[in-house]
């Protein structure tokens, strides 16, 4: 499958419990993996669920290896690439690094934040210019305890970076909020995970009328999920709109008139937040 079709059609915003490694299948190269790349990667856990180190000749999917290093890209909580340099070409002698892993590099930093990736290599060659603004880090695969630590250190750095990304976007998407979008989200937190709604179908939150529906799709906060028997729209909350939902329903900053800064009006209030 074409990555382009793969990113616009079967890109989900849900992430597995894994780490997606991209590095060489020769048998050589097992050894780094399975004690250092490995141990480091699922010596690590995500909401109390340790990770995974997945490679896609580990996948037992029936797809071709394109699509499962496509979904393993786009759905890992982080990508790992081992591009140490690979073998020297023999017309000019310069070393080069395996296409296959600089191809997943490739796919991405075309869908993944710069903090989700991150390279390592075991050389001190000249680096390729078109990723040499990438953070990497070079690795002495040989020290196994002190590799697997202080990849492990890392692979937790960057996780914790990317917590800081999602944190920062959430606030925004929250921040970006209108009175019709709170509406939307205080009811939305109230229904069970998986729910749908529709024009009829949700009883006060009449998605199809409101304004605010082509702003929440623009903002990635709901999706459509099909249609009702009618023919209706049904939408619900993506990944990122459930987050937000349940922190607008946990309580929002409150302002009165007492507040500093703040006054009560039919107008508006500071920061965007709603007239107490």
């Amino acid at each position: 499958m074409h990555p382009n079709v793969f990113l616009k059609t079967f890109w989900r915003m849900d992430l597995k419990p894994q780490i997606f490694v991209a590095m060489s299948f020769a048998p050589q190269y097992m050894s780094r993996f399975e004690s250092i790349i490995a141990p480091a990667i699922e010596s690590i856990a995500i909401d109390n669920i340790p990770l995974k180190a997945y490679r896609v000749d580990a996948s037992k999917s029936g797809d071709s290896i394109l699509t499962d290093i496509m979904e393993g890209v786009a759905h890992s909580q982080m990508v790992l690439a081992d591009v140490s340099t690979f073998g020297k070409d023999r017309t000019t002698n310069q070393p080069y690094r395996n296409g296959n892993v600089m191809y997943e590099v490739g796919i991405a930093l075309a869908c993944r934040q710069p903090q989700e990736v991150l390279l390592i290599r075991d050389d001190t060659d000249n680096f390729l210019f078109d990723v040499s603004t990438i953070p990497h880090m070079t690795v002495d695969f040989s020290q196994e305890h002190a590799a697997r630590l202080r990849l492990h250190e890392e692979l937790k750095a960057r996780l914790r970076e990317r917590q800081y990304v999602n944190d920062a976007r959430v606030q925004l998407a929250i921040a970006a909020l209108s009175t019709e979008e709170l509406t939307v989200f205080r009811q939305a937190a109230e229904y069970a995970p998986g729910t749908v709604w529709g024009r009829k179908e949700t009883g006060s939150v009449d998605f199809f009328a409101m304004a605010s529906t082509p702003r929440l799709l623009d903002k990635g906060l709901i999706q459509l999920a099909g249609t009702f028997a009618e023919g209706i729209p049904a939408y619900h909350l993506t990944p990122l709109g459930m987050v937000v939902a349940k922190l607008v329903q946990s309580g929002l900053r409150k302002f009165s008139a007492n507040t500093p800064g703040a006054s009560v009006s039919d107008v508006a209030a500071p920061d965007g937040a709603s007239n107490a």
